[in-house]
């Protein structure tokens, strides 16, 4: 199944490959399980989207794998132009291939004048970059998939980690007050037991909804980025004493869904707005724990071309912060899993010292190419 990014692609060099030939038409076609699919058309719309290899005019012309060039296209011949709902005066067809997986067709057709030899040449040229281009971005996107299973590892052993230091042995300490307290056999001794362990409970059970929140937080989901990083804000503030405050510019209707748009900016991709979450979430936790300050502020920010989060304190700066990078043992800052969140949505992650004092921890990410940016430029342009 073609990805998202795979699909923008193929649409984009559909663009580039109708200029290039002059064309009235560009189709670029890719062969799944035995299907045809037009993943990129540019010129106008086409009847079929995806023909079986088997007992189609465009699967014959898969299966033969041919260059050809087609001037006044009858009969047999136009076959495939009448599956696609096209007519054309000339049409040229060019096969490619990528290595260890399918291949497809690019299919160029003009409907006044014929191509010339240097057309076929041009398309052929065409046809392979679009193969080597799409098997880049299926090689980036095997590599970001491993990162991420490698993330998330590590996340899980995170929390494992978290349970076990934290509630298990808390909720284990309990089991063996109020045990020993009923060896007792003392009703005054299980009393007060009794009261401690309800306290003790009242406190795991709020460490445990922390931990869910951390996990995934529901504002993230129902109400989106802006709402979420205020939720954070407030519960860093209750939990860690430290005065967050939030500069929101982008995402800030709350009645929208993901994917849908507005006057303030478009909700973004579900991973561009866990990424940006988790990033101020441990940028905010590196200033409870090691910058010394008593003020924080989350700054959210947007634009047709791109989306910038940062998290600006007043502590004393972080150790050589121009210079933080990836830790291996992912111990330290957490600099190296902020890092690699950032690098996973094509974005730049930074440390910078703040006016004054303090450290400025600032996420930009391009929006050109993302899932939804397409709806957010709209809401932009509005």
């Amino acid at each position: 199944m073609l990805t998202g990014s795979e699909l923008w692609l193929l649409r984009l060099m559909a663009d580039r490959g109708l200029a290039l030939l002059d064309a009235s038409n560009m189709l670029l076609l890719i062969e799944e399980k035995g299907e045809l699919r037009v993943a990129g058309a540019s010129g106008g719309a086409v009847r079929l989207r995806i023909a079986p290899v088997q007992g189609s005019a465009l699967g014959a012309l898969f299966t033969e794998g041919k260059s050809l060039s087609i001037d006044r296209p009858r009969g047999q011949e136009a076959a495939f132009l009448h599956e696609l709902g096209l007519e054309a005066r000339s049409v040229l067809v060019e096969p490619f291939q990528m290595e260890g997986q399918a291949g497809g067709l690019a299919i160029a057709l003009r409907r006044d004048g014929s191509f010339r030899k240097p057309d076929r040449e041009a398309l052929a040229a065409f046809a392979q970059s679009v193969a080597a281009r799409l098997a880049a971005e299926r090689s980036v996107e095997i590599e970001r998939l491993r990162y991420g299973m490698e993330a998330r590892e590590r996340e899980r052993t995170r929390w494992a980690r978290e349970i076990h230091d934290e509630s298990i042995q808390g909720i284990g300490a309990l089991r063996l007050r109020l045990a020993n307290a009923r060896d007792l056999e003392d009703k005054e001794a299980l009393a007060g037991a009794v009261e401690e362990a309800l306290e003790s409970l009242g406190n795991e059970i709020d460490g445990l909804r922390h931990l869910i929140t951390e996990l995934r937080p529901a504002a993230l989901d129902d109400l989106g980025l802006a709402a979420a990083l205020e939720a954070l804000a407030r519960r860093a503030q209750a939990i860690e004493g430290l005065d967050v405050t939030t500069e929101i510019e982008f995402g800030r209707d709350e009645d929208i869904h993901p994917g849908e748009a507005h006057n303030g900016g478009g909700r973004l991709d579900p991973e561009l707005e866990s990424t940006i979450y988790r990033v101020v979430q441990e940028a905010l936790t590196n200033v409870s724990r090691h910058a010394e300050a008593t003020r924080a502020v989350i700054r959210l920010t947007g634009n047709e071309q791109e989306v910038v989060a940062s998290v600006i304190d007043d502590g004393k700066g972080m150790p050589e912060a121009t210079r933080l990078g990836p830790r291996e043992d992912g111990g330290g800052f957490g600099t190296g899993g902020m890092r690699e969140r950032a690098e996973l949505v094509g974005g730049e992650l930074e440390w910078v010292p703040a006016p004054g004092k303090g450290t400025i921890v600032r996420l930009t990410v391009p929006l050109a190419g993302r899932p939804n940016a397409g709806h957010a430029l709209d809401a932009q342009a509005g």
